[in-house]
């Protein structure tokens, strides 16, 4: 988590924890000449694991967001595809901030083959191993760890 905090420090992203309704757990906010913003749910001081995901993914939106792109309402199938996309490459991000592909090959390598092992070992929630496993980076680490382990990496 302080690597995270430090992150937004370097970059002058506040951090600000707030009363957000469920399912909302964070928001990255960036309006033109002021410094970004990411909020946090305070129910997440509870759970290390999705607060970790979550602070992620909106450090994700600042590293991967077009800054001139504020969140807004959508009107038509193709500015709902533009929110899933900018949603997709904030996850990949954080998935691949807090599981390095080669910290991952270790894990397998050392027995870490259930994914509830592998989200307790990263401390992630288990919807982010499904995802990290599935992008296309992680390919050739699930197939070299199915060689190792002589089977398929368990609840994948």
């Amino acid at each position: 988590m302080e690597e995270m905090y430090s992150i937004a420090k370097r970059e002058h992203i506040n951090i600000r924890w707030w009363n957000f309704h469920p399912p909302i757990r964070g928001a990255y906010w960036a309006p033109p000449d002021v410094p970004p913003v990411i909020f946090l749910d305070y129910s997440l001081s509870h759970n290390t694991a999705l607060l970790r995901c979550v602070f992620a993914e909106e450090l994700g939106h600042h590293f991967t967001l077009d800054r001139h792109c504020l969140c807004q309402p959508y009107f038509n199938y193709r500015d709902r595809l533009n929110i899933s996309r900018s949603e997709f490459r904030a996850c990949r991000w954080a998935a691949q901030y807090l599981m390095p592909k080669q910290r991952v090959f270790n894990a397998l390598k050392n027995g870490y083959v259930n994914k509830w092992d592998l989200a307790e070992y990263f401390e992630v929630i288990e919807d982010m191993v499904n995802f990290r496993m599935n992008l296309p980076d992680m390919q050739s680490i699930v197939l070299h760890s199915n060689n190792i382990t002589g089977g398929e990496i368990n609840g994948l």
